[in-house]
């Protein structure tokens, strides 16, 4: 990319104007795109369709990456679900009006099976000893978490799945469905070939379940700028499963799930910061004062995830990059040694002075829901645009003393 090129060009941000969406909520604050949630979805279901599968693949994004009904509302719009792990979470969406679940809550108690279980959604139970509970109180329907990894993570192992089928033999039961945990950021190859692990497991232990859940993992590039190149093949990966469910004889009655979390949500997010100062240098490094800090989301550091990030002057209009640059850290506004927003260093333009600011791209997914309750940071606003361009308040900042995040009853359209 040619350091002179615009990159927000190549992102739907090049499209809003974000100098009033800052005069209005001040920074730092998130900013969402309706259009690109809507647009990640359809990929998807085109993708489905056109392997055959369009009546047989279901999608039911995780709430907690981004954890705000707002953003998600067009999920419910377009017939996809979301997946649970709490009863408060599907208390709060039902006050938003969703109504299509699934659940994988780890390991739970008795009264939280009972809690699902009165809900009538597919729950994906994570040991024999909770799903013998759900057999014994008459649970309407039985799926199952598996930990094909051996992980640690909650999970039925697989050395346990003959037990597992011969507690549903005794009290005559079928599984409605299982899910398997096969880790997160996978690239194309690695979920093709993780598809007849899944089937497999089918075919030898449970050939009677109604749906399979692929669950998530379905990886997202974050280093790069195009669309194209960030985002899961679903094009292929669903014409392999295909080919592999027909070669297998896998019944055309069975639904295939799925939870995309990253490939839908990642870059439907970016999250814009002020410079509170010109860049510093000293002997141990240079740095650009930012009002924001790595509680906002503390993925990026915790992951050690290079986001791409853009400069903007006091219009909020990209900075030119051009040849004359400082490799810099972007440092948050706490005295806490490590609070760098971004892991390592980036190209700053001549240009960025205390009056800028910088965006950070693709944080749509695992970002201002983990915003983590220390040093009295106080989260991010969080500005939804519509299809429309029109910018709407979703979570207020509260005061400086509220170190709560404000989720509003109803989105507040912004001034233009």
């Amino acid at each position: 990319m040619s350091t002179t090129e615009a990159k927000l060009s190549r992102s739907w941000l090049g499209e809003v104007d974000l100098k009033p969406i800052a005069d209005a909520v001040g920074t730092p604050f998130f900013v969402y795109s309706e259009a690109r949630l809507r647009d990640n979805v359809r990929r998807v279901h085109d993708a489905a369709a056109a392997a055959g599968l369009g009546d047989r693949v279901e999608l039911y994004v995780p709430f907690f990456p981004n954890s705000n009904p707002h953003v998600l509302r067009p999920l419910h719009d377009m017939g996809v679900g979301l997946l649970l792990q709490l009863p408060g979470e599907h208390q709060v969406l039902g006050r938003f009006g969703f109504d299509r679940f699934i659940v994988s809550p780890g390991h739970v108690s008795d009264g939280e099976i009972d809690y699902w279980s009165a809900t009538g959604y597919p729950t994906f139970l994570s040991s024999l000893d909770e799903i013998a509970h759900a057999l014994r109180t008459g649970a309407p329907s039985i799926s199952a978490r598996i930990d094909s990894l051996d992980s640690g993570k909650p999970g039925i192992k697989y050395g346990e799945l003959d037990m597992l089928s011969a507690l549903l033999n005794q009290h005559g039961r079928d599984l409605e469905c299982f899910e398997v945990y096969c880790g997160s950021g996978n690239s194309r190859e690695d979920m093709i070939g993780i598809i007849e692990q899944m089937f497999t497991i089918f075919e030898k232990h449970f050939p009677t379940a109604k749906s399979i859940n692929f669950a998530g993992g379905h990886g997202f590039v974050y280093e790069e700028w195009d669309a194209e190149d960030k985002h899961f093949d679903w094009h292929m990966y669903f014409q392999a499963l295909r080919e592999t469910a027909d070669r297998m004889g896998v019944p055309e009655h069975v639904r295939f799930l799925f939870e995309p979390a990253r490939d839908v949500l990642a870059d439907v997010g970016a999250l814009v910061l002020g410079v509170k100062r010109d860049v510093i240098t000293n002997p141990v490094s240079s740095l650009v004062p930012t009002d924001g800090s790595r509680m906002l989301m503390p993925s990026a550091q915790l992951r050690d995830r290079r986001h791409n990030v853009v400069f903007l002057d006091a219009e909020l209009r990209e900075i030119p990059e051009g040849d004359c640059v400082t490799q810099a850290a972007l440092r948050g506004r706490t005295i806490l040694r490590h609070d760098y927003i971004l892991p390592g260093e980036y190209a700053v333009p001549a240009a960025v002075d205390a009056t800028s600011h910088v965006v950070i791209l693709d944080v749509g997914a695992y970002c201002a829901t983990q915003h983590m309750e220390f040093l009295n940071v106080p989260p991010a606003a969080e500005v939804l645009v519509d299809v429309s361009g029109t910018a709407h308040l979703v979570t207020e900042r509260g005061p400086d003393l509220d170190k709560w995040r404000h989720l509003l009853d109803e989105k507040k359209e912004l001034a233009g």
